[in-house]
This record gives structure tokens, sequence and C-alpha cells, in this order.
């Protein structure tokens, strides 16, 4: 049976959130493994990155696509290659219909066909010049390898199915049972964990070297608003996707790193988008540039978010102390490391950037007040 190569899976196919795995052709919803995958039950399935990182938690053969009626055509030829040699009425078949994304099967026999097709139709099954011929539309799944026929490892494109219909003898379209779905021009579906929308935000979003923990932390942040109850193997598949899509910009390349980055900064991230902090802070400019008489001292953009909040921390408390935690703080750095936080703040009190009022203790943060001119 062929391994699945994700890497080479179609982009259109990898961009909608209709995976699910298989074994022995049975489906399984990809964020609950031991659960099976219904194809017109969209709560079944899941995310790419989900049904890969599924996948490789092993016990199972592979991954697959559910089809929902939003033109996406899936078309099924079973036993037509030999040996590694299609069958030439098979290719005569797929080239007449323009299909230019054709892969072998799992079992490395078969075909399949991906491509669009403007109306939503029933499956279409039959014999043509002694190929097994299927077409699907919608609730349906078909199983996705990566593995592409040479010269056919190309986009999604409309097919003309019009004489493959005719000659089926079948009507080309009925009206499509209404079902809550999520259509492929839409990159996530809102209850997903792995979601392009979220790992493309410009705040998870690294621009350059350097920027790789504040962004990961970001992450965080944002997924424990939306999915606080989300599983370790959702995590995974998420910063495994933030990961191929930052590789190229982030210093350290290892996987491991972001993922326990990452983990650490899920497991200790209180403060949430929208939160008091986050409201209390949305209008300041976290990474302006300091004053120069702190660029004097040494300080840079390292310390330039946390003396920026500290700002705007006082303007709301007036002429009152504020309270801002070393966890707090190292939240607004960007990431997980509340010791370096700490040792910011002690700085800021010793260099007079920051008067201690009181010391924290448990639960109840450190209290400052920012001098004048500071």
């Amino acid at each position: 049976m062929l391994a699945p190569a994700f890497e080479a899976m179609p982009a259109e196919l990898r961009a909608c959130p209709r995976w699910v795995t298989h074994r022995a052709k049975v489906p399984f919803d990809p964020s609950h493994p031991r659960s099976k995958a219904s194809v017109t039950d969209p709560a079944t399935w899941g995310a790419f990155g989900q049904a890969e990182a599924a996948y490789g938690e092993g016990g199972r053969d592979g991954v697959g696509f559910v089809l929902a009626g939003d033109g996406v055509v899936g078309i099924d030829l079973d036993h037509v290659v030999d040996d590694g040699v299609t069958e030439p009425a098979a290719l005569e078949l797929l080239d007449a219909v323009g299909a230019e994304y054709v892969e072998l099967s799992p079992s490395g026999t078969g075909l399949h066909a991906w491509g669009r097709w403007s109306e939503a139709f029933p499956g279409r099954r039959g014999r043509l010049d002694g190929l097994s011929v299927e077409v699907y539309s919608r609730e349906r799944y078909l199983t996705v390898t990566g593995h592409p026929l040479p010269g056919k490892a190309g986009p999604l494109v409309p097919l003309d199915l019009a004489p493959l219909f005719d000659r089926l003898g079948a009507e080309r379209a009925t009206p499509q049972r209404q079902q809550k779905t999520t259509q492929c021009h839409s990159v996530v579906s809102a209850d997903s964990v792995v979601s392009v929308g979220l790992v493309s935000e410009p705040a998870t979003a690294p621009l350059h070297e350097g920027e790789r923990n504040r962004a990961l932390f970001e992450l965080a942040r944002r997924l424990k608003a939306a999915r606080p109850e989300a599983s370790e193997s959702e995590r995974r598949a998420l910063v495994q996707q933030w990961h191929k899509a930052h590789y190229a910009v982030i210093r350290t390349k290892a996987f491991s790193v972001s993922w326990d980055d990452f983990e650490r900064a899920f497991r200790s991230v209180r403060i949430l988008p929208g939160e008091t902090m986050a409201r209390l802070l949305a209008g300041a400019n976290l990474h302006a540039p300091l004053p120069p008489a702190l660029v004097a001292k040494g300080y840079g953009p390292h310390e330039a978010p946390l003396w920026h909040a500290c700002r705007a921390l006082q303007a709301h408390a007036g002429d009152e102390p504020f309270f801002i935690g070393s966890r707090t703080a190292a939240e607004l750095l960007g990431h997980a490391d509340h010791k370096a936080a700490a040792a910011m703040l002690r700085a800021f009190v010793r260099d007079g950037v920051l008067e201690l009022v009181s010391k924290g203790a448990g639960r109840v943060a450190s209290r400052y007040r920012m001098r004048v001119g500071a």
C-alpha cells in the first residue's frame, strides 16, 4: 500500500477542511481516531494538518477527502494499473474529460482524478470501454495519496463531464440535499483547530528572524481563546502547519523547538485576546522606538514592548499604581520565560523607569508606578 505523500497533494484540497483518515477503506474522524467519520456530517471531518497528524500517530492506512457538492469532483477508476503500467483506455478517458491531476490509488492499481464541475450530482458509475468508472461530487470520500502520474500533477481544473454522463446514461444534475458544510473556497470552518487563517494572521506570522517566539506565543493565545479544550494532537497539527508556513522566515528550523515553545506558552498563557489587558493595550504600539534616554541606557527593541505596555497601563490607572506580574510581562514580550521578564522589570526599577510600590505574592501581581519623565 502506498504511503501518503502529503507535500504532493493538491493545494486546493489541502486548504479545505474536509479530511478524514481511513483504515480498510472505512473513514475515521481525524480529531477522534477511534470514531468513524460520516460523509454527511461535517463535524466528523478535519483540516489537512489534523488528518496528517492523525495518520502519523499510526493505525491508519491513509487519508481521504470528503466531497460535499461545492464543485470539487472525483473520478475513480479501479484496476487500470498493472505493474506500474496504466491502461491506455484509462488515460484516454481522463484526457477526454480534461483532468490535470490524476494520482494512484492506495493499492497502486487504480486511479483517482480530481477536478471541478459546475453542478452537484449524485454518484455515477458504470463500465465504459471495459473500464469500471465512478464519478462523485457529494456524500462520498475518496482516498488521496499524493502520488500523481507523470505529467498529471496539475491543479484542479474544470472538467468536461457531459459526454461521460451521456455515455453512463444518467442525468447530469439533481437538486442537492441541503446540509451545513464548509465550501472549498472557504479555507477553514469556524470549529476547525488547524486554520490557515489562524496561521497566517499578522499577529501570528513572523516577518523576519527573531520573531518566532513572539509569533508562537500569539498563536497559543489565540488558540486558547478559540479552543481551550484543543487536544494535544490538534495543537500539534496547528503548530505543524504554522512551522511549514513560516519555515523560510524563522531562524530556528527544528520543529521540536517550536512545538515545545508553543506547548509551554499554551499551558501558561492567561491573557486571552479580547480580555481586559488586551483591551487596555489595544491602542498602544508595543514595537515603537524607545525614547533616546532609555536607548542611552542600553535598552532596545527587546525591552520596548514591556516599556510601552507599562506606559499604557499607567495612563489607564491615572495617578494610582498599576498591576503587572512577571508572567503577564512575559506574554506581552511574546514568550513564556517569565524569569527573563521579571529580570527586565527589576532592571526598570533599578534604572528609575519604574517604582516598585508593592511586591506581589502568590496570585497577586506586583504594583508599579511609572516615574516622571521615564
